[in-house]
């Protein structure tokens, strides 16, 4: 394994997030693995992923570590993912805002979301890209077909288009249940609300 840690983000990241990271990073200092963290900053998101997508296949990456900069997540999220031997898998987690829907798509037409998981690996249709894993030979597939990897489709993001795309071409996502990530958001907090008694 040649693993990149993909990172693409607008300008900064959370604390949480970067002390997830380091104990990814220690961990595989510690097993010795080749792998390389990359940020991306300063572009749109999409553009970021497509930049970074094509930097891991040009340098001979076989693996893609997704990671959005406000997850929070645990050491062994690699490991984890990694046991199926698939070309995508994802984990669990919601979106930062009310209502806090799953990030996993069960259909896209019409959008219906997955919000009971089982508890073995299980395939979903699309999924957000807070944290996942691909092997490179999908990235090549769906360059070669398309000539980009995350431009956005009509009506949806770069992470559920890159989905589509890859779909198309006969890949099947996974997501591993046991990979259960935080998804860190904040709330405003007025005056008049109180402490608990």
């Amino acid at each position: 394994m040649k693993l990149m840690i993909a990172i693409p983000t607008l300008d900064y990241v959370h604390f949480e997030f970067t002390n997830s990271l380091v104990g990814l990073v220690k961990r595989l200092e510690h097993d010795g693995v080749d792998y390389e963290v990359c940020f991306l900053g300063g572009t749109l998101i999409y553009k970021g992923r497509d930049t970074l997508a094509a930097e891991a296949v040009n340098q001979k990456y076989t693996h893609v570590l997704w990671l959005d900069a406000d997850m929070k997540f645990n050491p062994d999220v690699l490991y984890k993912l990694m046991r199926h031997e698939e070309d995508f898998v994802t984990g669990i987690y919601r979106s930062r805002h009310s209502p806090y829907r799953s990030t996993l798509f069960s259909s896209l037409d019409p959008i219906e979301w997955i919000e009971e998981f089982p508890e073995y690996l299980f395939e979903v249709v699309a999924c957000g890209f807070g944290c996942v894993l691909m092997t490179t030979n999908i990235i090549r597939s769906v360059y070669r077909q398309y000539g980009c990897c995350f431009q956005p489709l009509d009506g949806f993001g770069e992470d559920i288009s890159f989905c589509m795309r890859a779909r198309e071409l006969g890949y099947t996502l996974f997501c591993d249940p046991e990979v259960r990530l935080g998804h860190i958001g904040h709330i405003v907090v007025y005056p008049e609300q109180q402490t608990g008694k």
